[in-house]
Formats: C-alpha cells, structure tokens, sequence
C-alpha cells in the first residue's frame, strides 16, 4: 500500500501542471460538444480521449508506477483502450450526438470525477499524496460519462475496457484502501444494463432467446456484479 500511495503523490507531484491542463481541455471540449457541435469537435474528443488514454498507458503507468507488480500489464491495458479510440476516430462509429434518454445521468457522470480529490481531502488526506480526475479510474469515469451523454449507439469496444477497469478498481478499494474508487464501479452498473439492454432492442425480432430473456440476463449479472462489489467491500 505504501508503494502505491507513494507512486500517486509523486506523479501529482511532478505533473500537477499537466493533469490541470488535461482536465481544462476535457471541460472546454465538452461544453463545445454540448453547445456547438460539429465533426471537428468530435474528431478532437476523440484525440482528447487517445491523448488521455497514452498518458495513463506511459506517463502514470510506465513512469511512476514502474515500482508495482503489474505495471506493464497495466501499460498494455491502456493502451488498448486507445486503440479503442484510434479505431472509433477511422471508424466515425461514435457520432457524439446527444441521445435525450440518458443525457442528465451522463452529465453526473461527467462531473463525478472531479469528486476525487474532495473526497481524498475529507478523509484527511492533503496534495501530492491523493486521488484526483486524472488518475485511471478517473479517466474512465470521464469517457463512460461522455458515452452515456452523448451516444444513441456507443463504441462497445471502449465500454467493455472501461466496465473491466471498473471490476479490477473493486479490489482497489479494499486493498489500497481507496474507496474513490466506488464511483466508478457504482456508475458502470446502470450503465452496463443501459448499454446492453438498448442494444437487445436494436435486435431485430423475433429472436432466440426472446429479447425479454436477455434483458433479464442483463438485468441478473448487473445485480450479481453489484452484489459482487458490496461484498468485496464489506
């Protein structure tokens, strides 16, 4: 645990500037998203989403995080997810265009990851040594928040990454003790059920099993991931 903590207060530490910058471009790039959109706009979320993936991959991962076990699987992880990216930008899969069903629970999505750090501080914690937006679960939150508000049909390629992550940060809050990390885990389960349940829908009818099966399929994992986490937590 001390080596984790360690390895988070020095990549604070040494690329606070950076993090800031980051999370400036995610706020202007989403309000433009939001308000003003356009093919530009949405081609540079994507970029935005690739830069951030890279510099969790080889800047937190690779660099600062090169004492833990893992570090190199985790490297890889990332890097994979911006490929998940890279392909949704030469795809054009992801249109970014407001759903209407789900945008005001992705916009709370959106804003979540700006919790780290106030909870980090009132459990007592002060700067370098805590949790902030630019950490990977962070990250994930953001993008899962930006697939939630703005997608009739998402990039189920990035979805299932970030619904992985999100089950691996259910052991990161009991063994770092870094319960930050529920934001996460709690976010990815209506999610998983609205993503999966809406692509059941798209499903042309009839179908074996019935669409009304697999919703409840959806519905019995969701719950047992959940339970999953109380448990693991507890």
């Amino acid at each position: 645990m001390e080596v984790f903590w360690k390895s988070i207060a020095a990549y604070n530490e040494a690329t606070w500037i950076w993090q800031l910058c980051f999370i400036i471009a995610a706020a202007v790039l989403t309000c433009f998203l939001w308000f003003r959109p356009g093919k530009r706009i949405v081609l540079a979320v994507k970029a935005l989403m690739v830069a951030e993936s890279l510099w969790i991959a080889f800047v937190y991962y690779l660099d600062f995080c090169s004492t833990r076990d893992y570090s190199g699987v985790l490297t890889i992880f990332w890097c994979m997810v911006a490929a998940a990216w890279v392909y949704d930008m030469v795809t054009k899969f992801s249109t970014f265009e407001k759903s209407g069903k789900y945008r005001w629970w992705g916009l709370v999505m959106l804003l979540l990851p700006l919790l780290y750090p106030v909870i980090s501080l009132l459990r007592g914690m002060t700067f370098p040594e805590m949790t902030t937006p630019m950490l990977p679960s962070g990250v994930a939150l953001y993008m899962l928040g930006m697939l939630m508000t703005f997608n009739s049909k998402i990039n189920f390629f990035a979805f299932i990454f970030i619904l992985h992550w999100a089950i691996i940060s259910i052991s990161k809050i009991v063994i770092f003790n870094i319960p930050e990390d529920a934001l996460l885990a709690i976010a990815c389960l209506p999610a998983m059920y609205i993503f999966l349940s809406d692509a059941v829908n798209r499903t042309p009818s009839p179908s074996k099993p019935s669409a009304k099966a697999v919703k409840i399929l959806v519905f019995t994992i969701t719950v047992l991931i959940g339970a999953t986490m109380v448990i693991a937590y507890v």
